[in-house]
């Protein structure tokens, strides 16, 4: 945790206004948890957006209230995702009916392996899919996916933890289906501690949801709801940030093409940052190995961070986890490092 780094623009930014909110008395419910969601609307073109105090708890609200409001029993998940995905949507009451398989590729389900999966299930209207986006990458069928989810009467919620910043065709993650939910916590693309953002075009979503993270305390109609909300220092800490978003990615890719050079002078397989019609948040940098030892074809690759994710869920995430590992790349990473896994992967 001790390597993330902020841009100094946020610092200042932070230092020259955080006792504002101080001498108001104004520590929650205030301007900057809106300026936060106002940001997020003109940075993704995204019609409402949401600040919450995570990426979890801004899931477990729209899954929720689909369950609650579009009567939702189920949910379905990717193989490779986070464990705390799970977790989160059984909490949200929503009965977990199985993982769609994901492809090596790029480590997320294809439009096919999706199609497969729903063509499968009972009663596809009663069910949400929540899509992971994995190391920055687009999942590069969204659209593809997104369009089957309708017309299969399946909502689609989008995970977007790891990727903020990132685009497909020009547009964000997280504006395909029902919504989407981005993470600032401390170690995602765009670094700030703690807290999440919910986008959607969905104005009835959005109102519903809007409610649900005060409790319902105001119009006590949904009779469902949590404190979800982000405090002002934290909403001020990630509005000092997010608007860093495009020189911290600028500054990682800088990172990415000297990794890039090196895969592609000495063979190395790794997932292009820019391929498909995307651009990254560079969230991860993967290496890839299709080989049947791929521990023997990583063992020299000593400097690295772990799996993108390092425990097993559905059928295929043994091989996915098996077959890749993630270089360093995160904003103000130190010359001496990058040029330490250069050397390791010419070696």
């Amino acid at each position: 945790m001790g390597m993330i780094k902020l841009p100094n623009q946020s610092i200042n930014f932070f230092n020259e206004n955080y006792l504002n909110i101080f001498e108001s008395g104004n520590l929650a419910e205030g301007e900057w948890n809106k300026k936060v969601a106002e940001w997020a609307c003109k940075y993704t073109l995204s019609d409402y957006a949401l600040a919450v105090n995570s990426n979890g708890s801004g899931i477990y609200t729209i899954l929720r209230l689909l369950k609650e409001y579009r009567f939702k029993k189920k949910v379905f998940l990717q193989s490779n995702t986070m464990y705390g995905v799970k977790t989160i949507a059984v909490s949200s009451g929503l009965d977990l009916c199985g993982y769609v398989d994901c492809s090596l590729d790029y480590l997320m389900p294809t439009y096919e392996q999706v199609k497969i999966f729903i063509s499968n299930l009972n009663k596809p209207e009663d069910s949400v899919f929540l899509l992971t986006h994995i190391g920055g990458m687009v999942n590069p069928d969204i659209e593809r996916i997104a369009d089957l989810c309708k017309n299969s009467g399946v909502s689609l919620v989008e995970d977007c933890a790891h990727s903020l910043g990132s685009t497909i065709s020009g547009e964000h993650t997280g504006l395909f289906g029902d919504a989407g939910v981005y993470s600032l916590y401390a170690t995602k693309a765009i670094p700030v501690g703690e807290g999440g953002i919910v986008v959607t075009k969905d104005q009835e979503l959005f109102n519903m949801a809007e409610k649900f993270i005060m409790y319902d305390r105001f119009d006590q109609k949904l009779n469902v709801g949590i404190n979800f909300r982000m405090s002002e220092i934290n909403a001020l800490l990630a509005f000092a940030v997010i608007n860093e978003t495009e020189s911290i990615i600028d500054n990682k890719y800088l990172i990415a093409n000297k990794y890039i050079k090196a895969c592609e002078d000495f063979d190395w397989s790794y997932i292009n940052p820019a391929t498909n019609n995307q651009r990254s948040n560079l969230y991860k940098f993967i290496l890839l190995s299709r080989s049947e030892n791929p521990e023997r074809d990583f063992q020299n690759i000593k400097t690295r961070t772990s799996p993108v994710y390092d425990y097993l869920l559905g059928g295929d995430a043994s091989q996915i986890t098996k077959r890749h590992i993630c270089l360093p790349i995160w904003y103000g990473l130190e010359d001496s490092i990058v040029d330490k896994v250069v050397s390791e992967l010419y070696r």
